[in-house]
């Protein structure tokens, strides 16, 4: 993967944790937060997302599928590095959010890159031979 592939994803990498990260902002008091059944489905919405924009990237660069450990690694470091920052500034950045938000924010953002990296890491189907 070239330095500029390297930036790309990093760059799409941080737009969408930072996209996601706005909405549970925006939305976890009065939303997200209210039931649980509906915490569930935006965690399944998140990842979702997080795995189309991953995909998406790697069309658009035209990644080798050689290269999508390196590439689902660097998606993922902006992301999980401004959730730890932001994990640990919680209170002081949201004040607004009960702090048991915290940990389902943790979770939110835990299990959405677990299951991107499970996907990208996914090896490549075989193809079934003709012969019996």
């Amino acid at each position: 993967m070239s330095k500029q592939d390297g930036m790309w994803f990093g760059l799409a990498g941080a737009l969408v944790w930072g996209a996601a990260t706005l909405f549970y902002v925006v939305f976890a008091r009065g939303v997200i937060e209210h039931a649980f059944w509906f915490y569930v489905v935006n965690a399944a919405l998140v990842a979702m997302a997080l795995g189309l924009f991953f995909h998406i990237t790697l069309r658009f660069l035209h990644t080798p599928r050689r290269q999508r450990r390196l590439a689902a690694l660097t998606f993922a470091a902006p992301g999980l590095v401004g959730a730890m920052l932001l994990g640990l500034n919680f209170s002081r950045l949201l004040p607004q959010l009960p702090p048991e938000s915290l940990g389902r924010y943790t979770a939110l953002v835990l299990v959405s890159y677990a299951i991107m990296m499970v996907e990208a890491l996914e090896p490549k189907p075989r193809k079934v031979s003709a012969r019996g």
